[in-house]
């Protein structure tokens, strides 16, 4: 595989909570609550690895993410999220949880070292032992302790002690509560994502072709969205933009290639007020589950950020991962059907290489003619999938889960087969059987099917308005009563779904050198350097330049690029796409008496330019500016908060709003948007307090696509992956 781990032959840790009394389901996740520790923390130190680190969204150095092999031959790993407790022969390590339900506890748990692992109950009134296990190795084993009724002021505590004078380690994980509550049964998810699926290949989507007769299934028990697109076009952002509902430039993580630094991931977990639906459901006691094959959602596969789920299964195999697959799914279910679950499956077919069994290939050969042979095999492994959907869906209505489950089913893209779209003008690379080069429809548009839990609205439902993945997560929220957070810029599409919305939404979509922008059934498209994280892909003071735009009512096949021929609609629809696309920190220069001069970067360039007074741009780099009295500028560049020069013509001094005159290059004043004292907004009575000069200011913002100084490599493994997969190509990323 391609990271170092502690050999473990198989890991799973589940908590299965039951009740004697019956009544419905509820779960208290207990790593999910205030957890107190009582040990020397400096203990972890010499734990973590590539294959043990601390959890990126919990933040605390006892609770781990840990990613192991499973199945070599599989190509399959886990990672799974736990507490750990560190202890030596004289010091033990303590844990205790607020104890709110009685019930049945079972855990699995595991040691690196060799230990005893206490559980008991504890009260200022008395101590109940209830249980003593003796953990030996790093292979897991289930544990089960029923936990009595106890007063309100009774605590879960766990203790571990070594056999020996060295650190040893336990692993505790998914630690649950189930108790009886008549009241209340919560809702499921199972939302499986189809990697490459394009719209046209599912019957009821586009009904062309007769090959996903279990999707079609589905959509007659839900609601099923005709014209769906994604806001990215390829699977990291696209992945995020589906779970959490917000567009990849948002995230810190860069859109650009592959590599994720440091830099990012702080700036993704710490900053970017991201929420994705596993943080949100695990913290209100649902097991989050992931099983799949998608590295770009693993935190230490080096291309991928960590999206919250507790466990996580992965698979990398080039076609037998449906299979594998859909395999666990089913026994998961199986194993977890009594407790409330946000399941997430992502399946790599019908991603390229396009290698379908011969059980679904050969129909197609009599059946699909007059298209390209590597079509057809696409559209068997889409058939392939399909078949395993089939399987899912029958498993949850034997475990009698179909009904009280919620079930999404969509795509991260598309994939390109129009041989005139064959090699993308933005990119300079091969983008036929491919994704990720281009913005046209064949990447964007795919399917989207939401079945609710039964009675929640009449079905069938057919809704043709346009749509994106982005309002995907707040329809499950609002579908399972969850308050939908600030951080999601999409919305739910339930007002669609009922009927009292009636307009499409705009599509705002964000690529490596692209931006675009589809609505009105209109298309624009942008070359655009500012996706990137470094220095040279934001170009120089030029740059090449190129637009797109196309009439997708009267041209769906987009051969037509009309941008040069109806240049006032050209000039309307790049308005359009500046009003959707993101914001970088603004910064404003004032003036308090009739100034001129320039503006200009040495990296990067400016992004956003406007004044109530005359601005002119010379290049990318530089503009010139003509100010009144009382008149401001403003102005951003790609990367934020960087060094602008500040030329004066006229003699005026540049003071800072902190109150001091910036420092000089000669007749150049620098203005370094990093210093925290510049990143205020005076009020107006500020600024008369200043100098009869030009003021500049930096505006108060979250956020903006930053410069990344930290060089990342990739495993040779992880390399060899994604040129398996088709992602590398000439040498470089696709």
């Amino acid at each position: 595989m391609y990271m170092q781990r502690y050999s473990l032959t198989y890991w799973i840790l589940i908590i299965v909570l039951c009740t004697a009394c019956g009544g419905k389901p509820v779960l208290t996740n207990l790593l999910h609550t205030d957890v107190a520790i009582d040990y020397d923390v400096t203990l972890l130190h010499n734990l973590y690895s590539d294959a043990v680190y601390v959890d990126p969204w919990m933040q605390k150095p006892y609770i781990v993410k840990i990613a192991y092999d499973v199945d070599k031959k599989k190509k399959w790993s886990k990672t799974t999220r736990a507490l750990v407790l560190a202890a030596t022969k004289e010091k033990l390590a303590r844990a205790s949880f607020p104890l709110h339900y009685n019930g049945e506890l079972v855990f699995d748990c595991a040691s690196i070292g060799q230990g005893t692992l206490t559980v008991q109950l504890l009260s200022p009134q008395k101590k109940i032992v209830l249980g003593e296990y003796d953990i030996s190795s790093l292979s897991f084993k289930s544990i089960i302790c029923s936990v009595p009724a106890s007063s309100g002021d009774a605590k879960l505590v766990m203790e571990f002690q070594s056999h020996a004078n060295d650190t040893a380690y336990c692993f505790i994980a998914n630690a649950v509560v189930k108790h009886s509550d008549n009241d209340m049964k919560k809702p499921n998810v199972v939302f499986i994502s189809i990697d490459a699926l394009r719209a046209d290949a599912v019957h009821c989507i586009i009904p062309k072709y007769t090959i996903t007769p279990c999707m079609d299934a589905l959509a007659h028990d839900g609601a099923v969205f005709t014209n769906h697109y994604v806001v990215a076009n390829w699977t990291r952002p696209s992945t995020i933009a589906m779970l959490a509902s917000v567009y990849g430039s948002s995230t810190g993580v860069n859109i650009y290639y592959f590599q994720v630094s440091q830099q990012e991931k702080k700036y993704f977990y710490t900053q970017s007020n991201v929420m994705p639906l596993p943080v949100m459901f695990s913290a209100q006691g649902y097991i989050t589950r992931s099983i799949g094959n998608n590295a770009f959602i693993l935190d230490h596969s080096g291309i991928g950020v960590d999206l919250g789920f507790d466990d996580m299964s992965e698979y990398q195999r080039q076609w037998e991962d449906t299979m594998d697959i859909a395999d666990e799914v089913i026994q998961w279910l199986t194993k977890n059907r009594d407790k409330p679950f946000f399941l997430f499956i992502n399946f790599n077919a019908p991603h390229n290489a396009y290698i379908p069994p011969a059980q679904y290939l050969e129909p197609l050969r009599t059946s699909i003619k007059g298209v390209h042979p590597w079509f057809r095999r696409y559209l068997g492994e889409v058939a392939y999938t399909d078949d395993y959907i089939g399987r899912i869906v029958s498993t949850l209505k034997t475990l009698h889960l179909y009904d009280n489950t919620i079930i999404v089913i969509t795509s991260d893209h598309g994939e390109v087969f129009n041989e005139a779209h064959s090699q993308s003008p933005y990119t300079e690379k091969k983008s036929i059987f491919t994704h990720g080069q281009t913005l046209f429809d064949e990447e964007l548009h795919v399917p989207l099917i939401i079945k609710p839990v039964k009675g929640t609205f009449k079905v069938p439902v057919k809704v043709t308005h346009q749509v994106r993945n982005i309002d995907i997560a707040p329809t499950v929220c609002e579908l399972t009563g969850f308050s939908i957070p600030d951080s999601h810029q999409g919305k739910s599409l339930m007002p669609l779904i009922m009927g009292s919305e009636h307009a499409d939404r705009p599509v705002y979509t964000e690529g490596r050198l692209m931006y675009g922008v589809r609505i009105d059934n209109y298309k624009y498209i942008e070359k655009f350097y500012g996706f990137g994280i470094k220095p040279h892909h934001w170009g120089a003071a030029v740059v090449s330049e190129y637009r797109e735009l196309y009439d997708v009512s009267k041209d769906p096949d987009e051969l037509t690029n009309i941008v040069d021929m109806d240049k006032i609609k050209a000039s309307e629809m790049q308005q359009k796409l500046f009003a959707l696309r993101f914001t970088q920190p603004e910064n404003v220069l004032y003036a308090k008496k009739d100034a001129s001069g320039s503006i200009s970067v040495a990296e990067g360039f400016f992004y956003t330019v406007h004044s109530d007074g005359v601005v002119k741009k010379i290049n990318r780099q530089q503009y010139t500016f003509s100010l009144k009295k009382g008149q401001r500028l403003f102005f951003s560049t790609i990367p934020a908060r960087t060094s602008y020069y500040i030329q004066s013509e006229n003699g005026a001094v540049v003071w800072g709003y902190s109150g001091t005159i910036l420092p000089r290059m000669g007749s150049t004043y620098v203005f370094d948007t990093t210093q925290s004292l510049l990143q205020k907004m005076p009020d107006d009575a500020a600024l008369r307090l200043f100098p009869d000069e030009l003021i500049v200011w930096s505006t108060p913002h979250r956020g903006g696509i930053q410069k990344v100084s930290e060089n990342v490599a990739i495993s040779d493994e992880m390399n060899t992956l994604l040129k398996q997969w088709g992602y590398i190509q000439n040498g470089g990323a696709r």
